[in-house]
C-alpha cells in the first residue's frame, strides 16, 4: 500500500488511505473522494464487495475502481461487461494484480472522465 500511496503523491494525486472496510467508510464520508481505488479482501474475505456497495448506495457518483489478486490465487474471474456482473459487484472497474501504476493511473482517469459505470 506504501508504494502505491508515494507513486499517486509523485504523480501529484491527494491519498487518503484506510485499512478496513469501516475505516474507509469513515475517511470517505469525511472527505468524499473523486474516486476510490479498493482491494477485494480487506479486513473480511470479501471486504471490497461491502465496501463498494455502500459507497454506491450513499454516493452513486463517486467511481469505484477494485483491485484484487483474488483471480490469480483461484482462477475465478470477475468481469463487469454484463449489466448484472455491474449490479453485484457495484464496481465502475476491476483490475487483477500485479497492476502497473500507469495502467492504474490510465483507468482512474478514464473512469473519472466517463463517469460511473451504469
Amino acid at each position: 500500500m506504501e508504494s502505491m500511496r508515494q507513486m499517486f503523491r509523485d504523480s501529484g494525486y491527494r491519498v487518503l488511505c484506510a485499512r478496513g472496510e469501516a475505516e474507509a467508510v469513515a475517511v470517505i464520508e469525511a472527505v468524499r473522494p473523486d474516486v476510490v481505488v479498493t482491494e477485494v479482501m480487506l479486513d473480511r474475505q470479501n471486504g471490497g464487495f461491502g465496501l463498494a456497495w455502500k459507497i454506491k448506495n450513499k454516493y452513486p457518483d463517486v467511481p469505484v475502481i477494485m483491485v484484487s489478486a483474488v483471480t490469480w490465487h483461484t482462477g475465478l474471474y470477475f468481469s463487469l461487461t454484463t449489466p448484472g456482473a455491474r449490479n453485484w459487484i457495484k464496481a465502475d472497474a476491476f483490475m487483477d494484480k500485479p497492476i502497473r501504476h500507469e495502467e492504474l493511473v490510465s483507468v482512474i482517469q478514464n473512469t473519472m472522465v466517463s463517469g460511473p459505470a451504469q
